[in-house]
């Protein structure tokens, strides 16, 4: 029998480049399956870029970028981004790497010789694969998220940190940790003699063309910047976090084409040599070991390297208060795909997964479970007696749902107390709410209204305070009345 020669170069092609075999999906079928992801992730507004090389498959907003004026979010929307600008933070390090103004191998000390390292010796190598051992201060809790509101200095942040109890030996084990990337921040300004903003922007982003991309925080005019949002209890609220209260130098502002082009052009070796990039692609050490949950997820310098499937790729991903981002690219199918939300939650992520797995011929992910409707709260007479019983000031710690190991640290102090025959609960530097009494009498927020909150007395007038929020489940001893003296007392004090 003889093979046609179209059948048997197709086969020959498909033996040599099986990414080149692939069927390239239509923009109407990305479309469909954006669409469905991002319904799927509960977000306001998102902006996704597929390409394949330089070829762009899919470039399109979904949603809105603003409720209340309910302006369509489209592909140039604006966004802070958080998550895929911190392997850029990693080139930007490399880059002064291969310029011989620091080595992997240099002490943080000499650098930063003021930051207390508690005896402890790390290195830039150390900092850019996530393997210092540092605590991450937006786990420090009371110390953080009492004051988030209050713009502080450079040298307060570090104070966030740097007083926290080391979470690894350095060089021992990886564990996430921003600080590490804030440390790298001031780094690069001291080495440079330059704000680390000014240096991105003529090193990374205008090389690569990125325009619409700057620093930028809450004070900010920004053309097209969608604005952030958060779901509670069912509901989109308005997600408000001071970009002042903590250093914002790692976060910027910017599209999904933007981001694109700086990744493309380091990929292209215009940012940093190809060698370079190998080595921050490739994990090792500690690296190799970055969750126990997906044996193949590892962690090089600055950069996530997980898979679909069988199918590798680089990147990152993350989400602060009322925003995520994802950029992963697939090396061997040359393959990029980059999303943008104004939603909280790793929602970028799971889009960016079903437009990627599309592409790559692979089965959709199982769609997530459908939402429970939210529970009737009821809104039971509390007695006085009860009130006087439970009220006080409880100090909590993480006892479940702590992601990181810089959870140990986390400890956040609330307070119940009796505001004219109501009952209320009130996280330090939080808004007071009132706790609703169910009928199998346990109590319940608003804002939180599928995790009960519940009162366990032992030991005499001993109570234990036990909560879930933001996925975390705290409990903790009431340690003083509920008074507003002893409530605002110094968290560091705790």
């Amino acid at each position: 029998m003889r093979i046609p020669r179209s059948l048997l170069a197709a086969a020959i092609i498909s033996l040599c480049f099986p990414a080149l075999a692939l069927a390239e999906p239509s923009q109407a079928d990305l479309d469909a399956v954006a669409r469905q992801a991002f319904t799927q992730a509960n977000v306001v507004g998102a902006s996704v870029l597929v390409a394949r090389g330089d070829r762009i498959l899919l470039l399109k907003g979904y949603g809105v970028s603003d409720i209340g004026l309910e302006a369509p979010a489209k592909p140039d929307s604006v966004y802070h981004v958080v998550g895929p600008t911190l392997p850029f933070t990693g080139v930007a390090v490399m880059q002064l790497v291969e310029r011989g103004k620091l080595s992997l191998d240099d002490d943080l000390a000499k650098y930063i010789p003021e930051f207390p390292t508690q005896g402890h010796h790390v290195t830039i190598r150390q900092l850019i694969s996530d393997t210092s051992g540092m605590v991450d201060y937006h786990y420090r809790g009371d110390p953080l998220e009492s004051t988030y509101r209050q713009p502080k200095a450079m040298d307060e942040v570090i104070a966030l940190f740097a007083d926290g109890q080391w979470v690894h030996d350095p060089g021992t084990q990886w564990d996430w940790s921003i600080s590490n990337f804030q440390l790298l921040d001031q780094i690069i300004e001291r080495v440079t003699g330059e704000p680390f903003a000014d240096y991105m922007q003529q090193n990374l982003f205008a090389p690569a063309g990125a325009t619409a991309t700057t620093m930028c925080d809450n004070t900010s005019v920004i053309h097209g910047l969608s604005h952030s949002y958060e779901s509670i209890g069912g509901r989109f609220s308005a997600a408000t976090e001071d970009s002042g209260a903590v250093s914002y130098d790692n976060r910027f502002c910017s599209t999904v084409s933007d981001l694109f082009r700086v990744w493309r052009a380091v990929e292209q070796g215009k940012l940093i040599k190809p060698e370079t990039l190998r080595m921050m692609t490739a994990a090792q050490g500690p690296g190799l070991k970055m969750t126990a949950a997906d044996p193949d997820q590892h962690f090089g310098m600055a950069f996530t390297l997980g898979h679909e499937d069988s199918h590798r790729d680089v990147g990152q991903n993350g989400s602060l208060l009322g925003y995520s981002g994802s950029l992963y690219h697939f090396p061997a199918d040359d393959l990029t795909v980059v999303v943008l939300t104004n939603t909280s939650g790793q929602n970028a992520k799971a889009i960016g997964s079903a437009l990627a797995r599309d592409v790559l011929g692979l089965p959709p992910n199982p769609a997530p479970p459908a939402q429970a409707a939210q529970p009737v709260l009821t809104d039971e007479p509390v007695s006085g007696d009860e009130r006087s019983r439970i009220i006080g000031t409880y100090l909590l710690k993480v006892v479940d749902g702590g992601y990181h190991d810089s959870f140990a640290q986390y400890r956040r102090t609330y307070r119940v107390f009796d505001e004219n025959g109501r009952l209320m609960i009130e996280a330090l530097g939080g808004v007071p709410e009132r706790l609703l009494k169910q009928k199998d009498g346990s109590f319940a927020i608003r804002s939180w209204t599928r995790a009960p909150v519940t009162f366990t007395p032992h030991d005499q007038n001993a109570l234990t305070l036990r909560l879930t929020n933001s996925g975390l489940t705290l409990a903790g001893e009431r340690v003083g009345p509920g008074d507003p003296r002893t409530f605002h007392a110094a968290p560091q004090a705790r």
